[in-house]
């Protein structure tokens, strides 16, 4: 699938690719992060603070508020339906691909992975804020993404890293939240966890899909 011409592409005005600060990983096999890298050292909430000030930027710039689709993958979509902040502009919509919904189950399902329990615990050193950040647990109001009209959830059968529930769990959150049934949808994904971005064309495909979505809601409305 390639957006330029899929039958969306003239709903697409541009794309934007948000970058934020990572937390620390120092026993990485390929590539290890440095104590001195500030880029590889923060905690939670800071990773968040990066992806608002991002939006609150695009914003200021093109207006974006109420028509864009925030897209996440993985820690991003985990990331997505976190956000909080009440002068962020509100998406459209929100496509969460193979994101992670409840950090205890992610834990205990790959409770064999030592690596699992390292990186959850260099994010979030104090377990007590698991549950308010984690999208399946939080108890917080007024949440980004209960504004959008719409949130599509995806997930690969074919993905190595996330368990079948991390969808399951986020899907049954979003069924007794703020949001309408009829806008909650789920996409069924291809391909291994990373495979998805590396590959573009299975992103892609999930995009247009989503879009797609939207346009009939509106239509319906």
């Amino acid at each position: 699938m390639d957006l330029w011409n899929s039958p969306m592409k003239n709903t697409i005005a541009g794309f934007a690719s948000i970058n934020y600060r990572l937390s620390s990983y120092a026993s990485h096999s390929n590539n290890p992060s440095s104590p001195e890298d500030p880029s590889r050292n923060v905690q939670y909430p800071s990773h968040l603070s990066d992806v608002e000030n991002a939006l609150l930027y695009l914003d200021k710039e093109f207006q974006i508020s109420n028509h864009y689709l925030l897209i996440g993958h993985s820690a991003g979509a985990t990331m997505a339906l976190e956000l909080q902040n009440p002068f962020l502009p509100i998406p459209a919509g929100l496509l969460c691909v193979s994101g992670i919904y409840n950090f205890e189950s992610f834990i205990k399902s790959h409770s064999a992975i030592p690596a699992y329990q390292e990186i959850m615990e260099n994010a979030f050193p104090d377990k007590s804020l698991w549950e308010k950040a984690s999208p399946y647990t939080s108890y917080l109001l007024d949440l980004l993404y209960e504004k959008a009209r719409m949130v599509v959830i995806s997930h690969s059968e074919e993905d190595e890293l996330l368990e079948r529930m991390q969808p399951l769990y986020m899907l049954q959150r979003l069924d007794k939240g703020h949001l309408p049934k009829t806008n909650v949808h789920y996409l069924e994904a291809s391909g291994a966890h990373d495979e998805i971005w590396r590959s573009g064309s299975i992103l892609a495909g999930l995009v247009t899909k989503s879009l797609g979505i939207l346009r009939d809601s509106s239509k319906a409305t």
